[in-house]
């Protein structure tokens, strides 16, 4: 399910409205909750901190469904990369550097080959 979907099933668990919580951002009427419970575009991590608050929801819970719903964006399937990426802001700084070492490694073989 996408984050839209998800998004619209909390809002409503809630009995929070689109204009309500569209209301409670600044936004005059709801066509901005309704893009984004239509797919239409990803909300950003200051509007998702409001939004977790008026919905009484965890800030983390919302930005996890937002991760994730990155990460299709960029059409990634593999079960490996997946995992990566959620684990990739909660590795420790030396970690992150040899990931990116071991990438522009890989990268720079790769361009190397092309003819």
């Amino acid at each position: 399910m996408d984050f839209g979907k998800i998004f619209r099933k909390i809002r409503e668990e809630k009995g929070v409205t689109q204009e309500e919580l569209a209301k409670s951002l600044g936004y005059k009427n709801n066509s901005y909750i309704a893009r984004i419970e239509r797919g239409d575009f990803l909300p950003s991590r200051e509007n998702l901190k409001k939004m977790a608050k008026v919905l009484k929801v965890s800030f983390s819970y919302l930005d996890s469904l937002l991760f994730e719903a990155k990460i299709r964006e960029l059409g990634i399937k593999k079960p490996e990369l997946l995992a990566l990426f959620r684990d990739i802001p909660h590795l420790p700084e030396e970690d992150k550097k040899a990931i990116i070492k071991a990438y522009l490694k890989i990268k720079a073989k790769r361009e190397r080959k092309k003819p």
